[in-house]
């Protein structure tokens, strides 16, 4: 325990930077100390509410000094909602504090110095509010009215609201109409104190550039007035081509997606249009959230991969496999490793409209993708991991392999610089890029290049 520092003390503080979560740090006799709602560059009155071996936490009193960065959030529930972290702060400002953290990491977690002029300025959005393309909310009946909402920061609490600035606004319209046909029809949303009622959430997606929006209602048990309001939804909303039914009959499940689902209106999937190339989408299917933002930082792959003709490329973690999809027309040959069924499924439907035939879905692990591969002379390889990062068994086989070049999409920091400390003893960092792929929210996405030595 840190015997310089106590919970309940209150003390003036110099905010240096901003941590992995949007709150600012300052240091205390090198004890560092998270502050949220406090912006780098200002001093500010804490009271101390934690302290560890480490660091310590703290409430904002007052701002005794303002930074010039720091301004009101446009969203009316944003102290209270869990969803965006940096509303309190210039756009501007977001886009220089996310390079700043992968900074942070690669000084953490790289053994190595890293020149900083590798890492580049971060790559913001033309539109930063209204870009989310999918919305997965909880549904609650309060006082026998339902409503939608979002969590509380860090809690269970549900929070009504009307609608969301960082959704797209067809996605705010659909959930205000379907809201109102369940009162209509007296369809009720989970009571949370007797936990009964029909739908606990509502997943809409909308494709940004064809306009098309699928729904997907989570049931607790099944309503006979569902397909009622669906007939309504869709006169509302035309442009909604389709429509599920999903049983998720455990409360205490986290997630939305079972493998009980059933089709009540329209076609199976949506598409959705990029780079001039159609993407199939189940209602489960992973497409990046953010539409414009997702085209660059595929791009961003494209361009540091510098495929040549007579290469082949894995595109692994591939999902519905978009870097495929992006990178075919200038390799040789492209395999899409996934082992969710439905992403695979999605993936392929959609190299098949498009009439993309260089590229070879595998549903499989890594490890035995590159079994299956192991004849073939692998030039490039392509990683967009989940938060966890590669981990030590995937750095592993790729050093078995060596490919020529690694380009790595991280949604994480951390883990890429943990991932990186291991690859650089055989690969050369070239160049990292942060894309803001989620404005307003602490997460920093970005694209790495490495070279063989």
């Amino acid at each position: 325990m840190n015997q310089n520092i106590n919970v309940g003390d209150k003390l003036n503080l110099q905010i240096k930077r901003m941590g992995i979560n949007g709150e600012g740090i300052g240091y205390l006799n090198r004890l560092a100390i998270f502050v949220d709602q406090a912006l780098p560059n200002e001093t500010v009155e804490v009271d101390i509410t934690a302290v560890h071996e480490n660091r310590a936490e703290a409430n904002l009193i007052r701002i005794i000094e303002q930074s010039v960065d720091r301004r009101d959030p446009f969203c009316p529930v944003y102290q209270s909602c869990g969803g965006c972290q940096t509303q309190h702060m210039s756009y501007e400002m977001t886009l220089k504090e996310k390079r700043e953290i992968i900074l942070k990491s690669f000084d953490r977690y790289i053994d190595m110095k890293i020149n900083e002029t590798i890492i580049k300025p971060t790559i913001g959005a033309e539109h930063p509010t209204h870009y989310r393309n999918k919305a997965s909310l909880p549904v609650q009946n309060i006082k026998g009215k339902n409503r939608f909402g979002m969590y509380a920061r860090n809690s269970n609490q549900f929070i009504a609201i009307d609608g969301c600035p960082i959704q797209n606004e067809d996605i705010n319209m659909i959930l205000k109409s379907i809201i109102k046909l369940m009162n209509q029809h007296e369809m009720e949303g989970l009571d949370s104190r007797t936990k009964k009622g029909y739908v606990r959430s509502l997943v809409v997606r909308v494709s940004e550039n064809l306009k098309e929006a699928q729904v997907s209602f989570v049931m607790l048990k099944k309503s006979n007035r569902i397909e009622l309001v669906v007939q309504d939804l869709v006169k509302l909303h035309p442009n909604i081509k389709s429509v599920y039914e999903v049983m998720n009959t455990d409360i205490k499940k986290i997630g939305y997606f079972t493998d009980e689902m059933r089709l009540l209106y329209g076609s199976e999937t949506i598409e959705e249009e990029l780079n001039g190339i159609k993407y199939v989408l189940k209602p489960e299917a992973f497409f990046q959230l953010n539409t414009s933002q997702a085209h660059k930082f595929y791009m961003e792959m494209k361009r540091l991969a510098q495929l040549k003709p007579n290469e082949i490329a894995i595109d692994a973690y591939a999902g519905i496999a978009p870097v495929s999809h992006y990178i075919h027309d200038q390799a040789k040959h492209v395999y899409a490793v996934e082992i969710d069924p439905s992403a695979c499924e999605s993936a392929k439907l959609s190299l098949d409209q498009n009439g993309i035939t260089n590229v070879t879905v595998l549903q499989s692990d890594f490890k035995r993708a590159l079994s299956g591969l192991k004849e073939k002379k692998i030039d490039v390889m392509f990683f967009d991991p989940p938060r966890v990062g590669l981990g030590a068994e995937t750095i592993e086989l790729i050093l078995e392999v060596k490919p020529k070049r690694i380009v790595y999409g991280s949604c994480n920091p951390s883990t890429l610089a943990k991932d990186l400390n291991s690859l650089l003893k055989t690969y050369t960092l070239v160049e990292t890029i942060p894309v803001d792929m989620f404005p307003y929210t602490s997460l920093v996405e970005s694209v790495s290049l490495l070279t063989l030595k």
